[in-house]
């Protein structure tokens, strides 16, 4: 865009009313990022620029650093005008003068398409997969309808004309960036190694066990040195050069096991039973030690997964970690701190430009309140202490219940007929007695910059800070606090505010408000997933409701591959999936921004990552329908074919932010012309 020429004087302009008078500043101000070319230098430029004087290619004229960026070698944010930014380029000691990016965010003028050719978008229409889905591939490929959101956060394109008329769209979208040299970890039930999500052009593969190959990023020579290396199978599949698991295990449990300069970064004891077989391993002989659930592989797949992640070239770490019901030997404060360690010697050995580290961790404890028929329970809510009487149905809400019986209900029409259903596990919460180890690993990794991401829960219950009218609610005795965050979910001490700890991600539903309205929403308003936690503590909000991803062990394994029978893909729901999808956009944030921490993610997150949209959420603090309401057919009936509502109180954000992922380094596919050719000056169609 051209630049204005200023002018000089002040025109008066006369009006039939009064006299408006106009100025125009000569020079306008706005915030640059200078980087020098050589580190050393910078201290040097840097008090040129602050300071009054005449040195050529600095300004005459003391300019205000507006960002220190204590965390860069050679670069801060400055406060001037063009022509004093047309100056700093003239200098020999810069290397470039740009607009700040924090401000003004530039993907490259070239962006490449993230597929090069269209591929399938599935997405239902109605949640837990009620209505008939398409699941299909286009040139091979289905992906995650999370990537296309994260596009154009709104219920296009599959909204169509009335809300059942699109479950599938074939596109493709275009972005400058894909996680490259960014550390991706995922604590949870193991990932699949092998799986050809995560396979390269070449054969190779993409995924790596931090705790088993981790040590040999950061100190290859010590394993060289020694004889430590070997080549990493994984059910008959080559992984390329790995390392003895006993000497794996030692590295992080004895400094005597590591090279020197590894020695101060304290240790982890492994137990024996983390092998290659338990941690990524599905068709082993040692039923006792393989990999027996998939809830890993797919949020790894959403994360940096080559057709489901936007981070389609990260690095995928896996740390598989004791979850219920599906095995596992290390608990997540152990994992965490192990990510601790690794950024930290990342530090050393890239010399102090470390790969950045971020972490996916889509679990969390969960308690339940009493619902037993005739039974009363005792609990407090906003200050007065009250009673309830189970009704003995996850449907039936009851009196005075306050925050402590939120349900998971919803009603849907696939058929020409209404029907209520909803999900298991009404009136839950987070206890904040548990997880405190966790809690304080997840604390410690941030502090050293690793950056720690969490699912919110799927309790549908309300994250409140220490502000919040509900902050001090508590069930069956005083301590007990149900609408706190807690374990990994809460990674601070002290004060309970929005931005502190964990980024804890929300799931948003596949299906949207209906046309009708009943609840007061605009007609398609996206919506949370009825179960999803909610509250003023919650960072964001991403796709988690039947979102596809990589199927791998268990049941897990529903829709075969194109690109290789033997493998599956599947839906995949929760805020355990809103989380990889969130954060596979920071993974392109930290690409370009790689000593980013928890703080300037966060900070990027509410002004570039996310956009605020109309969520559905039609009542206040002091309405009636604010916590979970009995179901009327009145205002919770779906009463078109495709309709699917939350029933009253379900859908509530309760204090949420209205914000939902954005890819901030996406730009739109032009339309292709068909049939278009171009002879001298004529142009035919």
């Amino acid at each position: 865009m051209a630049r204005l020429k200023p002018v000089d004087n002040i025109e008066e302009l006369e009006s039939s009313e009064d006299t408006k008078i106009i100025q125009y500043s000569p020079d306008p101000i706005d915030e640059y990022i200078v980087i020098v070319k050589d580190p050393k230098d910078w201290e040097e430029v840097h008090s040129y620029i602050i300071e009054e004087n005449e040195i050529d290619g600095i300004p005459n004229r003391r300019i205000e650093c507006i960002n220190n960026q204590e965390y860069s070698l050679r670069s801060a944010i400055y406060s001037m005008s063009l022509e004093e930014s047309e100056i700093l380029k003239t200098h020999s000691k810069i290397e470039s003068v740009e607009l700040n990016p924090e401000k003004y965010p530039q993907a490259p003028d070239l962006c490449i398409a993230r597929w090069g050719k269209s591929v399938a978008f599935n997405k239902p229409a109605l949640p837990a997969a009620l209505d008939s889905e398409t699941i299909t591939h286009t040139n091979g490929i289905r992906s995650n309808w999370s990537v296309l959101f994260a596009n154009n956060a709104s219920s296009e394109p599959f909204k169509g004309v009335g809300i059942t008329s699109t479950t599938y769209h074939a596109t493709d979208v275009e972005y400058s960036l894909s996680g490259k040299n960014v550390d991706a970890v995922i604590i949870d039930s193991g990932v699949g190694h092998i799986h050809p999500e995560f396979k390269n052009d070449d054969g190779t593969y993409r995924t790596k066990d931090l705790i088993l190959d981790g040590p040999y990023k950061v100190d290859p020579t010590y394993f060289e040195s020694n004889g430590y290396t070997y080549n990493k199978v994984i059910d008959g599949v080559s992984m390329g050069v790995g390392i003895d698991t006993t000497a794996a295990h030692a590295w992080w449990s004895n400094t005597s096991s590591r090279s020197p300069e590894f020695a101060s970064l304290g240790t982890v004891t492994i137990t024996s039973l983390y092998t290659m077989e338990h941690c990524s391993s599905k068709t082993t002989n040692s039923n006792s030690n393989q990999l027996i659930d998939g809830h890993g592989t797919a949020c790894a797949s959403q994360i940096g997964g080559k057709s489901f992640g936007l981070a389609f070239e990260c690095n995928v770490w896996g740390i598989r970690i004791s979850l219920g019901g599906v095995g596992g030997y290390l608990d997540a404060s152990v994992a965490l701190n192990a990510c601790t360690i690794f950024h930290n010697a990342k530090k050393i050995s890239q010399n102090a430009d470390p790969d950045p580290t971020i972490t996916n961790n889509s679990y969390g404890f969960t308690s339940s309140t009493g619902n037993t028929s005739g039974v009363q329970y005792t609990h407090q809510y906003r200050g007065q202490t009250l009673t309830y009487t189970g009704t003995g149905s996850n449907f039936s809400v009851p009196a005075s219940g306050g925050a402590c019986r939120n349900h998971k209900v919803f009603s849907y029409n696939s058929s020409g007929t209404a029907s209520l259903t909803g999900y298991s596990g009404s009136g839950q919460y987070t206890p904040v007695q548990s997880g405190t180890t966790s809690d304080s690993a997840a604390e410690n990794a941030i502090a050293a910059g690793v950056i720690v991401v969490s699912a919110s829960g799927n309790q549908n219950q309300k994250m409140s800070d220490e502000t919040d009218v509900d902050f001090d609610n508590w069930y069956s005795y005083s301590s007990n606090y149900i609408n706190r965050v807690g374990g990994v979910q809460k990674g601070f001490s002290g004060s309970h505010t929005k931005t502190s700890g964990a980024i804890r991600v929300g799931a948003l539903d596949c299906s949207v408000e209906p046309a009708d309205a009943k609840q007061g929403s605009s007609p398609y308003s996206v919506r949370k997933v009825c179960y999803s936690n909610n509250g003023p503590m919650i960072t964001v909000w991403a796709p988690g409701e039947m979102t596809m991803a990589s199927g791998y062990t268990s049941s897990y394994e529903d829709y075969t591959r194109e690109d290789d029978s033997n493998f599956y893909d599947t839906w995949f729901n929760g805020t355990s999936a809103a989380t990889p999808n969130a954060v596979s956009l920071i993974c392109l944030y930290l690409e370009s921004n790689r000593k980013a921490n928890q703080s300037d993610v966060i900070d990027w997150l509410y002004k570039y990552g996310t956009i605020e949209i109309p969520l559905s959420d039609p009542y206040g603090v002091n309405d009636p329908s604010y916590w979970s309401q009995n179901y009327s057919t009145t205002y919770d009936r779906a009463s078109n074919v495709g309709d699917s509502y939350n029933v009253r109180g379900n859908g509530n954000l309760r204090g949420a932010p209205s914000r939902v992922i954005f890819n901030p380094y996406v730009n739109p596919i032009k339309p292709k012309v068909e049939g278009l050719s171009v002879s001298g000056l004529t142009i035919t169609l």
